[in-house]
């Protein structure tokens, strides 16, 4: 999901002044109480368990329950999976598609490119290895965490409308500038934690994403990156709080943002467990929400059929996260693993590339329908997530 704009809210007349700091909870949850919480207390939950199975259990032991939170994270939670649900929600309302000029001509083109995408990774993994882990490595870490940044932006720009409509005052000048700041400022900190910082202090350690760049900016750096993680949601947090009441599921949102980026930073094998799981249980969310029928629209998919649609539509790619997941041995590196899992089975490696396509097409596609700055596509994609757009 990418961001919307800063002037998408539409306001009710405002409630009296309150406090700064006060928190309001009633008719501002984003989607309900227990969604919202899932969102969050799910992912997080996964990610202690990986931390606490790194504390108590054998090094053996502990490697193995972190590939089974991680592979879970990506396929149950929905970080891989999900993105079949683009394409189910263009089969089921056609306005998403249609929602502005030439945007389904611009979809399609750009599917069919990402199929190119994936077949020169099927051939490069064959021409060069290294090459091919190099490509993986910056096309899926770049590219996915934009994509999920962009989500966490998009999702706080929503709370933002839900405040608005609950007669909540409109974010200030400085929390826009912060959201416009989040997706460029965390995305290079933790692009540059995972490629170009070593993953520890002991001598000569490579990234934590070792694809060959070689020599890395030594440990020390990470004091640096984490000041600037810091300095960002300690203004932010407190813009927010002292704006007067502030939406509380928004601020907790806000909370599983920094907690997710603050692992991913500090402790990518732990971060990269819950911020892989947000992004999954996100869309899912949103998608069962986008499928909902609104007045007037054709007899196509029943609510009762939402989720069943939902899971037979990512089966394809849970079946391949499963093979994969049998094949992993050693370290849940996200898609460094995957590809090198299948790097002996011919058929496997196809139907790997294929799946990377099909990523690829997931987040071009995101970035057209969630572009919340047209109108038209503005006034489609709220109507579809319910909020009043009158």
């Amino acid at each position: 999901m990418t961001p919307m704009s800063p002037g998408v809210a539409t306001t009710t007349p405002q409630d009296a002044p309150a406090a700064p700091g006060s928190l309001r909870f009633r008719r501002l949850w984003l989607f309900s109480p227990g969604a919202d919480l899932a969102i969050l207390a799910i992912p997080l939950a996964l990610t202690l368990a990986a931390a606490g199975a790194s504390a108590f259990m054998a090094p053996l032991a502990a490697d193995g329950a972190h590939r089974l939170m991680a592979w879970t994270a990506q396929n149950i939670l929905g970080n891989a999976t999900h993105v079949a649900l683009t394409f189910l929600l263009f089969g089921v309302h056609r306005d998403v598609l249609n929602a502005a000029p030439n945007q389904p001509r611009y979809i399609l083109a750009g599917s069919l490119g990402m199929l190119a995408v994936g077949a020169a990774l099927f051939f490069t993994s064959y021409a060069d290895r290294d090459v091919h882990l190099f490509a993986v490595a910056v096309i899926f870490n770049v590219f996915g965490l934009h994509h999920g940044l962009s989500q966490h932006r998009g999702l706080w720009s929503l709370h933002g409308v839900r405040g608005g409509q609950a007669g909540l005052p409109a974010p200030s000048p400085l929390e826009r500038r912060l959201q416009q700041l989040y997706v460029p400022l965390m995305l290079s900190v933790l692009l540059t934690r995972i490629f170009f910082v070593a993953e520890s202090a002991r001598p000569n350690a490579p990234a934590y994403l070792d694809v060959g760049q070689g020599v890395v900016l030594p440990w020390q750096v990470l004091p640096v990156l984490f000041a600037i993680w810091f300095g960002y949601f300690l203004l932010l947090f407190r813009t927010v709080l002292r704006s007067g009441t502030a939406s509380g599921p928004k601020v907790l949102y806000l909370l599983g943002m920094a907690t997710a980026t603050g692992l991913a930073l500090m402790a990518p094998p732990w971060g990269f467990v819950m911020l892989p799981g947000m992004h999954g249980l996100e869309y899912y969310v949103i998608t069962a929400r986008l499928l909902e029928p609104r007045e007037g629209d054709p007899p196509r998919l029943g609510r009762k059929l939402i989720w069943p649609a939902m899971i037979a539509s990512m089966l394809p790619l849970l079946a391949l996260g499963v093979v994969h997941g049998f094949l992993l041995d050693g370290p849940a590196r996200g898609t460094l693993g995957i590809s090198d899992g299948a790097r002996s089975h011919p058929l496997l490696r196809g139907l790997t590339s294929l799946g990377f396509a099909v990523v690829l097409a997931h987040y071009f596609a995101d970035a057209f329908i969630f572009r919340f700055r047209i109108p038209s596509i503005r006034q489609v994609m709220l109507r579809r997530l319910g909020f009043d757009t009158r």
